[in-house]
C-alpha cells in the first residue's frame, strides 16, 4: 500500500521562492523550535528564530536552493533567504565534516509556511541564557494548553523560570534619565550578523519629535477599528517614560511573517533624528549604507534588509519618513535582548492578530496570553510597560 503524503507550501514575501514541500503524512506534526542564540536573533531581525525540523530523508530541491541566497552560519549551518525581499527561509544541517550524510537534515522556517495549525507543534525555547532576559520566550508559554519548554542551552539540559534574568535589570542598565535632555550621548549599538549593516541609536531628545507626525500604529489602535483615535491625545505615541524610553510592540500581520520567515517580529518606533551610522553619532542616519537592501513591499512601504546575511532591519513608511520601525532582534542593550532600558513594551494587543488566527490559531492565542501574563508581571514588579485590560 503507497504511504499518503501530505503538501504544505512555504513561500517568501515576494513569492519568487515559493515551493511544495510533500512528505510521509505520519511526519506530521513537524517538530517546532525556537532558537535564542544571540546570532539567530541577528540574523533575522527577530527575537528567535523558529524553526520546524524536516525529516532526514528529506532531500530538498535542488530548483529551490537555485532560486535562495546562502550565509553560512557555522561550520555546520547554512541559512538561506530569498535575495530579492529577504524571507529567512531554510537552515540546513550538514554532518560534521561539512559534508552531507548521516545526522545531516534540513529546517524550514515556520513563518514561510501557510498554514502553521496541524503543520508544526512547537515544543521548546532553547538557549535562552543568550538572551539574558528571556526575550520573546517570556511571550510564549503555552500553545494550546502545552508548556513550552524553557532550556538555558540545548534542549535537555538546564531549564529556566518564567521571568529568569542572569542579572537584576537595575545592575545591567544606566539610570534611567528622568529627562528627554539626560544622557543624550549614550547610544544603543544595532547590527546585523555579518556587520554588514550597522548603526547607533541615541537616547530620546529634542529631535525626536521635531517636525515628525505619524498616524497611530496598528499595535495602538487596530486599523479595522471603527473608532477613530484622537491624535491631540497622544501625538508622540513613539515615545514613552517620560520621553526616556521607545515604544516596542509585536506584530503578527503576514506581511511582516513573510518578509522575515518567523511568527512574529517586534519592532521598536525610533525617529531618524535618533539613529546615526556610527557611534559618535556625526554620521546622520541614511536609507542607503552598508549591505542594506530594501524592497518594496506593497504601496507606501518598503522593508530593509540584509543583503548579505538577510536580517530584516527596518520597516519605513511613507506617510512618516521621521519614523522608522527597528527591529528588535538587532540591537545589543547589555540588559537583554528585549533592551527594557531602552524600550517600553506594548502588551496590550498583538497587532494584526486578525492576520494570524485562520493560520496559526493555537499560537497566537498562547502569545496573547503570554504578553498579557508579561504586562501584569512587569506592573507588579514596579517597571516600565503597558497593558490595556480592555
Amino acid at each position: 500500500m503507497a504511504t499518503s503524503t501530505r503538501t504544505v507550501r512555504a513561500t517568501c514575501l515576494c513569492a519568487a521562492a515559493a515551493h511544495d514541500i510533500s512528505l510521509p503524512a505520519f511526519a506530521f506534526p513537524l517538530q517546532g523550535i525556537f532558537c535564542h542564540c544571540d546570532s539567530d536573533r541577528h540574523s533575522t531581525g527577530c527575537m528567535s528564530l523558529g524553526i520546524a525540523v524536516l525529516p532526514p530523508e528529506y532531500e530538498l530541491p535542488s530548483a529551490w536552493i537555485s532560486k535562495l541566497q546562502s550565509t553560512v552560519f557555522s561550520q555546520r549551518l547554512k541559512h538561506y533567504f530569498c535575495p530579492i525581499c529577504g524571507t529567512m527561509m531554510l537552515v540546513h544541517l550538514a554532518h560534521d565534516n561539512g559534508e552531507s550524510g548521516g545526522g545531516a537534515h534540513w529546517d524550514v522556517c515556520t513563518g514561510a509556511l501557510e498554514q502553521l495549525d496541524g503543520v508544526v507543534e512547537f515544543d521548546c525555547h532553547e538557549l535562552l541564557s543568550d538572551t539574558r532576559d528571556g526575550g520573546f520566550s517570556d511571550f510564549l508559554q503555552r500553545v494550546d494548553g502545552k508548556t513550552i519548554a524553557r532550556w538555558a542551552g540545548e534542549p535537555g539540559g538546564e531549564q529556566l523560570p518564567q521571568y529568569w534574568r542572569s542579572a537584576p535589570l537595575s545592575s545591567t542598565t544606566a539610570k534611567t534619565p528622568t529627562s528627554s535632555s539626560a544622557s543624550r550621548e549614550e547610544r544603543l549599538h544595532a547590527y546585523c550578523r555579518c556587520r554588514g549593516v550597522e548603526f547607533w541609536i541615541s537616547r530620546p531628545n529634542s529631535q525626536s519629535t521635531q517636525g515628525i507626525t505619524s498616524p497611530w500604529p496598528d499595535v495602538l489602535h487596530p486599523y479595522h477599528s471603527p473608532s477613530t483615535p484622537d491624535d491631540d491625545e497622544n501625538p508622540t505615541w513613539w515615545l514613552r517614560a517620560n520621553n526616556t524610553k521607545y515604544l516596542a510592540g509585536t506584530c503578527a500581520c503576514d506581511s511582516c511573517r513573510l518578509a522575515t520567515g518567523q511568527e512574529h517580529i517586534t519592532w521598536a518606533f525610533v525617529p531618524t533624528p535618533n539613529i546615526s551610522l556610527d557611534a559618535a553619532g556625526s554620521v546622520p542616519f541614511s536609507r542607503t549604507f552598508g549591505t542594506l537592501r530594501s524592497y518594496r513591499s506593497s504601496e507606501g512601504v518598503t522593508r530593509h534588509f540584509c543583503g548579505s546575511c538577510g536580517a530584516t532591519v527596518f520597516w519605513d513608511g511613507d506617510e512618516r519618513p521621521l519614523l522608522v520601525d527597528v527591529a528588535v532582534g538587532v540591537l545589543d542593550a547589555r540588559e537583554g535582548s528585549r533592551a527594557e532600558g531602552w524600550l517600553e513594551w506594548w502588551t496590550g494587543r498583538l497587532s494584526f492578530r486578525e492576520d494570524a488566527l485562520g493560520r496559526a490559531r493555537g499560537l497566537t492565542e498562547g502569545v496573547e496570553e503570554g504578553m498579557g501574563a508579561f504586562g501584569r508581571h512587569l506592573a507588579g514588579a514596579g517597571r516600565g510597560g503597558e497593558r490595556d485590560e480592555g
